[in-house]
This record gives C-alpha cells, structure tokens and sequence, in this order.
C-alpha cells in the first residue's frame, strides 16, 4: 500500500521514522484488532476498579477535539451537514473502524471504542452533548441510542500529558514507508490480521485515566519491571507494559535473532511499519553482552515497550529482568535473563 487511504480516496503519512499520519493530519498508530482487544482486556485487569467506560470516553474525546477543528467537517447552520456526515463516514471507513451509521455500527473494530467514536461524531453534527446507551446483538452489529444531555458542546481538553505517555513528531525530513494492507468492504487486514489506524491521542487520554488509580491486589507481572525513579505514576506506566506484552504474547508470531541485526527486521515489521517508533539496538546479549540495551521513540512509548519486551521474551525462550530509564524523547530498555535466588 502506497500513502492512499485503505479506501484510496486519502491520504495517510507513513514516515519511516515509525510516525504515521491519519488523513485528517492526526498522529496514528496501526494495531491489529485482537491485539488491541487482549490490551484492553489485559489493562483493565490490571486496576483495581474495571475501568468501565473510561476507552468510550478516551475515544471519543480524542474524536472530539480533531472534529472541532478541522475544515472538512465544518458545516453552518443550514448549509454543509450532509457533506460533514459523509466525510466522518468515509473516515471510519478509511481508519478501519467500521462502518459508523447513524444509529448502529457495522463490523466494528473493537466494541467499546467505536461506539465512543459514534459518540462523538454524533455529537459533532447535533452540536449538543448527547448520552449513548448500546447494545452488542452480534460481533458485527451494534445497536446504538443516543439522548440529549441539553449542553453545548465545548472541546475536551487536552489529556495531562507525562513524558512516558510518548513523543512528539520531531518535523524533521523523513522518507516514506509501503504498507501492505489487504482492503475489504468494512476493514483491511495487515498479514492475516484484521487491523486498524487509531490515534494517538486516544491511547494519551486513556493513560490519563489511569493515573492515580491502584493496581489490583491480584496483579502479577511476568518479568520483572525496575522503572526510573523520574517516572510520575509508574504503577500506570508497568500496567500499560505489561498489558502490551501480553497482546503480543496473543500471537504465534516467531522471533527469530542470532546476531543484533537480526533484531532490525522484526522492529520494522511490528513498531516501525505500524506507526509505533523506532527501536535502536545499543547492546545484545547476542554479542556476548550481559544485558541487551534498546532506544527507543516512540509516539506510545509504553506500548512500544512492551511490544519489546514480548519479542525480546519470546527471541530468547526466557523471562525478563526489564529496566527502563527515561532520555529526551526516548525511553531506554534494559533486558537480561531473569537471576534466580536460591537463597
């Protein structure tokens, strides 16, 4: 796939820094629907309280606040609606969402974000807030009902935004990557895989409302996670990588490595060809070093990471002892083989 749209009527940006762009000009990452189903699942397993509709609102306040702004969904009073209602349409198509109609969801890609981004979109063309009540009849049929809270609508504000949520793009000259992706009538697939672009700010405010929460008495990590005392939150910030882990773990992907190059081919295909970052090898245990050390940039850094320390895992056949410190706009990984204690 060339930089057209999987509807090939936009366009996306997909930089070979691992940074990608939806149509709209909003940072995106690509993530197959699975994956992203097991990390919610996983995430909110994680908490102490389940997390309820805090990825309804985390979609549909990221929608929210691209909607307000841009010009192709602008419509005045009694000029412009339907052109306004088509576009966001087209965006669900060309995002992979599903199809997003005005009081159902077809084929959705994930459950609950979809219909927060039915929200949304809802409540950008009625011009008021609105409550949605839903209804799942089938895994490729929501029905939804909205009502009118009566208010107006103003932009959400922005998520409060940590260092380790991730990076911004740098502006800086990059060249441009082919993805392959497989287009059907409600979706497209990456490999075998059902996929879809999803912004980043979605995963910024979801991590917002993480914050501050306790991690449940029941929450057990497989590897060890030692994070840099600098982090704010690191409860969080291991919920969120661990989380990530796991869905990787979800897949029979092998991870074949016998030399630190090795390493080069499966960071594109998994990080850098999804909009995830760039991952850097600084040391291996391949090279007879006693630790493996990566950098990483990535727009969700904790994910990133976490998708990391699964291939690492999953490379070696081990459990990971896992430090991570933090840079400028880089995160930095340390892997070793976990040290057992007979003592």
């Amino acid at each position: 796939m060339d930089e057209s749209s999987p509807s090939g009527v936009s366009f996306f940006t997909f930089g070979d820094d691992g940074f990608f762009h939806d149509p709209f000009g909003e940072p995106c990452v690509l993530i197959g629907t699975v994956e992203f189903s097991t990390f919610c699942h996983q995430l909110d397993a994680s908490f102490e309280s389940p997390l309820g509709r805090k990825l309804i609102y985390a979609a549909t306040d990221a929608e929210e606040r691209l909607l307000s702004g841009h010009p192709s969904v602008q419509f005045g009073r009694w000029f412009g609606k339907s052109k306004a209602k088509n576009r966001l349409r087209q965006r669900a198509i060309e995002m992979g969402w599903g199809g997003l109609e005005d009081d159902h969801i077809i084929s959705p890609a994930h459950d609950a974000m979809t219909v927060g981004f039915s929200l949304a979109h809802h409540e950008h063309l009625d011009g008021q807030r609105a409550h949605v009540e839903w209804n799942q009849s089938s895994a490729d049929f929501i029905r939804l009902r909205f009502s009118s809270k009566g208010e107006t609508i103003t932009p959400a504000p922005a998520p409060h935004r940590l260092p380790w949520f991730g990076a911004d793009h740098d502006g800086g000259a990059s060249g441009h990557l082919d993805v392959d992706l497989d287009s059907r009538a409600m979706g497209f697939f990456k490999g075998e895989e059902r996929s879809f672009f999803l912004s980043t700010q979605v995963f910024w405010h979801l991590f917002g409302s993480l914050l501050g929460r306790p991690l449940s008495n029941d929450f057990t990590s497989q590897f060890h996670l030692k994070i840099d005392e600098n982090f704010e939150h690191p409860n969080a910030f291991h919920a969120v990588v661990h989380s990530a882990c796991l869905a990787f773990e979800a897949n029979q992907r092998p991870v074949y490595v016998q030399s630190p190059t090795d390493w080069d081919g499966h960071f594109h295909e998994r990080i850098t060809e999804r909009g995830f970052g760039i991952v850097r090898v600084e040391q291996s245990i391949l090279a007879g070093e006693e630790a493996s050390i990566f950098s990483i940039k990535s727009p969700v850094a904790p994910v990133a990471v976490g998708l990391l320390v699964g291939m690492w895992q999953r490379a070696h056949g081990a459990v990971a002892d896992v430090r991570v410190e933090g840079a400028v706009n880089t995160v930095r990984v340390y892997l070793s083989f976990r040290r057992v204690d007979y003592v």
